[in-house]
C-alpha cells in the first residue's frame, strides 16, 4: 500500500527529527498526558463532604466528635486493592504542625477505580497528603507516575501531594516556582555589561540559593566561564554582571541551575510543564553581543521565498540588520532546503546567480498545489553563521532556527 506523505505532515517529520532529545517522553504542556501512559496517575482529588476538586474537610456526623470526612481519590486504572492501604498514604497536619493522622478506613471501589480514605480531623488545621511513591500500584505492578516521564523515580519525585484543610487554616504551599521572564535575549547587544536578570513566579524563592554558583555565564564556543558579580538577589529575581566587558560578536550562554527551590521546598519547574523531574534540565539561553569592524558573528536569515514557474527562489539577508549577505554556496543542498507539495518532496537541482544572497530552487516535477518549503538551521553564510530562523540574532539552533513557509 503506497501512504501518500501531505506537505504538513513531511515538514512535521523534519521538525521533529530535527528535534529530537534525549528523553522521549517529555512532557509537553499541549498534552494533558504525554508520556507514562503505561503507569497509573490520580486524575481527581476531592472529599466526601464537598465532592471532587474540593479540599476542605467538613462534618458528616455531627454526633461525633472532631471532623468526619472523607478523602476521595480517582485514579485512572483499576488499582491493585492490596496496595492501596495505609503505607501507601501519608497525611500530616502543616498548619499546626502534629503528628499523622491515622485513618479509620480506607476503602476501595475497582469499578470505579476509586479510593476514599476516611479518618477524623482536627479543626482549623491544614493537611498533607503523600500518596507514597511505590506504594499505590495497578493491576500489572506499575506505580503512580506523578512527574508523567514513564519512569519510576522514587521519593520525592514520583510522590503525589495533595492538600487539605479544616475551618480556616491555609494549606502549605506544593506549587513549584517557574521562570517569569529572563533578559537580555538574542543577538545584537550593545551594552558590553548587560544586567542578565531571571524573574521568578510563584515564589517566594529560597534566596540563600541565589548565587553565583547557581547562576552562571560562559562563552558558547568554548565553555570557559565568564566571572560575574552579584547586583541583587530577592525573593523572585536574581541579577548578575559581568565583572569585564564582553566581546563584540561573541556569543554567550547563560546558565540557571534546576536545583534551586522556593522558600517551601519546591523545585524549580525550568521549562513551565507542570512536572519535575530528578533530571530536570538547567534553564539555559543564548545572548551574542553585536558585530564590530573587527568581527562578522551575525547570522543570515530568509527575506523571502517566492515561486515562479517551476524555480524557487529563496532570499537571504543578515539577521537583526537587514544588511546585504554572503551566502556559502556548499550549504544549499538537499539536506538543508527541501520542498514538498500534495504529493511529497519534490527533487531539486540547486543554482547560483549573480546575486550571492540568493539560491535557485529548481524544481524536477511540477508541483501539485501550495508548496511548502523547508530550509534548515545548517544553511550558513560565508563566515559559517548558521540560519536564524526566528530572526532573533542567534542562529544554529534545530527546530527554533529552521525556518518554513507555505508558498
Amino acid at each position: 500500500m503506497m501512504i501518500r506523505i501531505t506537505a504538513g505532515l513531511a515538514i512535521l517529520l523534519l521538525l521533529l527529527v530535527g528535534c529530537i532529545e534525549d528523553n522521549p517522553f517529555k512532557a509537553n504542556p499541549a498534552a494533558e498526558w504525554e508520556g507514562g501512559n503505561n503507569h497509573p496517575h490520580i486524575v481527581i482529588a476531592g472529599t466526601e463532604s464537598g465532592g471532587p476538586g474540593n479540599r476542605q474537610l467538613s462534618d458528616l456526623d455531627p454526633e461525633t466528635e472532631g471532623i468526619q470526612d472523607g478523602i476521595i481519590l480517582k485514579f485512572d486504572k483499576e488499582m491493585d486493592e492490596a496496595t492501596v492501604t495505609a503505607s501507601s498514604f501519608n497525611l500530616i497536619p502543616t498548619d499546626p504542625e502534629g503528628s499523622a493522622i491515622q485513618f479509620s478506613s480506607i476503602d476501595y471501589s475497582p469499578e470505579e477505580e476509586t479510593a476514599v480514605l476516611r479518618g477524623t480531623f482536627p479543626d482549623e488545621t491544614a493537611y498533607l497528603l503523600t500518596v507514597v511513591a511505590g506504594g499505590t500500584r495497578d493491576l500489572v505492578g506499575n506505580e503512580l507516575d506523578p512527574n508523567h516521564n514513564a519512569l519510576y523515580d522514587g521519593a520525592p519525585w514520583d510522590n503525589r501531594l495533595i492538600t487539605f484543610f479544616t475551618g480556616s487554616a491555609e494549606m502549605q504551599d506544593i506549587t513549584s516556582p517557574v521562570i517569569n521572564a529572563h533578559f537580555p535575549t538574542g543577538g545584537g547587544l550593545l551594552n558590553q555589561k548587560p544586567e542578565i536578570t531571571v524573574v521568578f513566579h510563584q515564589g517566594p524563592m529560597d534566596v540563600s540559593m541565589l548565587n553565583l554558583d547557581n547562576f552562571t555565564l560562559a562563552r558558547t564556543s568554548d565553555s570557559s566561564p565568564v566571572e560575574l558579580e552579584l547586583i541583587s538577589a530577592t525573593e523572585n529575581h536574581i541579577t548578575a554582571v559581568p565583572v569585564d566587558s564582553l566581546s563584540y560578536g561573541t556569543r554567550y550562554t547563560v546558565e540557571l541551575s534546576s536545583q534551586l527551590a522556593d522558600s517551601s521546598g519546591n523545585y524549580l519547574d525550568t521549562d513551565d510543564n507542570g512536572y519535575i523531574w530528578p533530571d530536570e534540565e538547567d534553564f539555559v539561553w543564548d545572548i551574542q553581543m553585536e558585530d564590530d569592524s573587527t568581527t562578522n558573528n551575525t547570522p543570515p536569515a530568509v527575506l523571502q521565498a517566492f515561486k515562479a514557474n517551476n524555480t524557487v527562489t529563496v532570499d537571504f539577508v543578515q539577521s537583526l540588520t537587514g544588511d546585504d549577505v554572503v551566502m556559502d554556496g556548499t550549504t544549499f543542498n538537499s539536506a538543508n532546503i527541501q520542498i514538498f507539495d500534495t504529493l511529497g518532496a519534490i527533487p531539486l537541482q540547486f543554482e547560483e546567480g549573480i546575486d550571492p544572497a540568493k539560491v535557485y530552487c529548481m524544481l524536477q516535477r511540477n508541483s501539485e498545489g501550495p508548496v511548502v518549503v523547508f530550509v534548515s538551521c545548517n544553511v550558513a553564510d560565508q563566515y559559517g553563521n548558521l540560519l536564524d530562523g526566528n530572526n532573533d540574532g542567534l542562529g544554529g539552533t534545530p527546530g527554533e532556527d529552521d525556518w518554513s513557509k507555505t508558498l
